[in-house]
């Protein structure tokens, strides 16, 4: 009984330690660094159109679409949230701390005043973006012509595509000089307007199947 007393906590030690194995290499693998990139691109946004304020910020990710950004296995929002609340990634950022909360399928991430105040402070407007906005405050529906211009202006090396048939948008517009600006650009006129949303690569995707 003795002898198979221990053969039994040494097979729960080693499978015990290789969780844990696991769990360091799953930490690893988290890629933090592009959320914290893509939160600074959106704060940075909300500030070019609204101005700065210091104070919370939240957004709201699916879930599907933040497991992928941060290269996370998490099946459901409430696991994705532990995982990124437990990482020690974020710990330090510039962002301050963000915290995490699980709504159905979603992800609501909120950054504290103090991630406002460095985005405003430290992080530069991108031209490209700020053309972009002034162009729709002049216009309230710019022209595919006009817009794909503003692309041009930038680099004559851009992807115009149509969304389809069913999309929500009309077509979408992306460089394919990423220093430009990564973001894929989609428009849609709406009861007289032009909208304009940006994705990610691997959301922008999503929308062409």
């Amino acid at each position: 009984m003795k002898t198979i007393f221990l053969i039994l906590v040494k097979i729960n030690s080693c499978y015990s330690e290789k969780r844990k194995q696991n769990q360091r290499k799953k930490k690893r693998g988290m890629d933090t660094e592009r959320l914290e990139k893509d939160l600074e691109d959106q704060i940075k946004e909300l500030q070019i159109k609204l101005g700065y304020a210091y104070e919370s910020t939240r957004f709201y990710y699916k879930a599907s679409s933040l497991a992928s950004l941060v290269n996370s296995n998490a099946e459901t929002a409430d696991h994705l949230c532990l995982e990124l609340t437990h990482s020690e990634a974020l710990k330090g950022s510039p962002l301050g701390d963000v915290t995490f909360a699980a709504h159905q399928d979603r992800v609501e991430i909120t950054i504290p005043p103090k991630g406002a105040q460095y985005v405003h402070e430290q992080v530069p407007e991108p031209r490209f973006l700020v053309d972009l906005i002034e162009l729709f405050l002049a216009k309230h529906a710019p022209t595919k012509e006009e817009i794909v211009s503003l692309f041009v202006k930038y680099s004559p090396t851009y992807v115009l595509q149509d969304m389809p048939e069913g999309s929500d948008f009309d077509f979408g517009v992306h460089f394919e000089d990423k220093s430009i600006d990564s973001h894929y650009y989609c428009f849609k006129e709406e009861m007289g307007h032009m909208i304009y949303h940006r994705f990610l690569k691997e959301d922008y995707e999503k929308l062409l199947d």
